[in-house]
């Protein structure tokens, strides 16, 4: 495991997604913009290496997307960079769909329209997937330039493994509700 910090933020402390149909995994991100890159990064890791039925999505652009992506999925886990107090390479782990992601840390976003927005529009419009996980990675830098922080870099496998580990949870209620 790396130096990162791994919080969870949630009101149970076992981790599960679990519907009857798949799951959608959105990457965040600005691969120009220094740490901003993150959520993009992890879901590249993630493709090859997920069971059939995970979808992956990489979100480059305006969030607002993500309400449409939200609209269409049964389970969801989100993966962002966010700004923090918290030391570059935490890692939060939120279940939005029970919990607003908390009020001390802001996700950066280069557009009008970002992640936490995205959210509780979504909640406030009765779309937000019951089973919703958010993943915020602290950065540090956030400057025009390509490359992550040494510290941003070592938290995408503990991040990709943490998503697998979802997916696969959430596949294997999947299979036993059938």
């Amino acid at each position: 495991m790396s130096k990162s910090e791994f919080r969870i933020n949630n009101h149970r402390s076992s981790r599960e997604l679990s519907h009857e149909t798949s799951i959608t995994v959105v990457g965040i991100g600005n691969e120009f913009r220094g740490d901003d890159a993150v959520g993009l990064m992890v879901l590249r890791q993630l493709k090859g290496s997920t069971p059939t039925g995970a979808r992956l999505i990489e979100l480059a652009g305006d969030e607002s997307h993500l309400l449409e992506l939200m609209r269409s999925a049964d389970a969801m886990i989100i993966v962002d960079a966010v700004q923090s107090s918290a030391p570059a390479g935490t890692i939060f782990r939120v279940d939005t769909g029970r919990e607003s992601a908390p009020k001390d840390f802001l996700f950066f976003s280069t557009h009008a329209f970002e992640t936490v927005t995205a959210i509780e529009t979504a909640r406030a419009l009765g779309i937000l997937p019951r089973e919703t996980l958010l993943y915020g990675i602290v950065g540090k830098d956030f400057s025009y330039k390509v490359g992550m922080t040494e510290e941003v870099e070592d938290a995408i496998e503990v991040i990709r493994e943490g998503i697998l580990e979802e997916i696969y949870l959430h596949h294997s209620r999947q299979s036993v509700g059938k």
